[in-house]
């Protein structure tokens, strides 16, 4: 269990700062996993192999194989719903810009807010289509399916931007290896 000395004993062997707080993320993420399974008894999980689109029901329980060009290409309130444009069409959002899209509240930290960041957060994700999902005589028992196909639309699109964008931003940080990833992980667990 979280917070006990077993816990302190094992976070002795954390190699660095980032280390520890991998550990003890990892241990409140299993925690509040577990308690939340618990008390929703299994009501709020979705399956993928359970979504609609067009009123089909999916095909498959697995996030790389379902068919996420016809949940955005689709005909009615369905169609044109890529998650990286907003709701007028456009893609003005710079991705993954440090000036564009960002929020750092640096000035929250005690030295003032020079030099650090606590911690960036992305404002803008390709999530534009959980903006628009029909609400409207909605099947209420579907719900929780479609909406996990509409997040992993969303991070299958954010995760396509960050191949296509990686190198860029290995070059402009040079220094972190794992800038970008840290970004993007402190990002999703808003929608998370």
């Amino acid at each position: 269990a979280a917070g006990s000395s077993g816990d302190a004993e094992k976070y002795k062997n954390a190699t660095n700062v980032k280390d520890l707080l991998d550990m003890i993320g990892k241990d409140v993420h299993d925690k509040v996993k577990g308690e939340a399974e618990q008390r929703s008894n299994g009501e709020l999980k979705g399956l993928l192999s359970q979504a609609s689109i067009l009123g089909e029901t999916a095909f498959t329980d697995k996030p790389c194989n379902f068919d996420y060009d016809k949940l955005i290409n689709g005909s009615g309130s369905g169609g044109n719903r890529h998650p990286c444009k907003n709701l007028k069409g456009s893609t003005i959002e710079g991705r993954f810009s440090n000036t564009l899209g960002g929020q750092c509240t640096d000035s929250k930290m005690r030295s003032g807010g020079e030099g650090a960041c606590a911690p960036y957060r992305r404002l803008h994700l390709c999530h534009h289509n959980l903006e628009s999902i029909e609400t409207n005589n909605y099947d209420s028992d579907n719900a929780k399916h479609n909406l996990l196909a509409e997040v992993c639309m969303a991070a299958k699109y954010e995760g396509d931007l960050i191949k296509t964008h990686h190198r860029q931003h290995q070059l402009t940080y040079p220094d972190s290896a794992s800038e970008l990833c840290t970004v993007l992980a402190r990002s999703f667990a808003d929608i998370g």
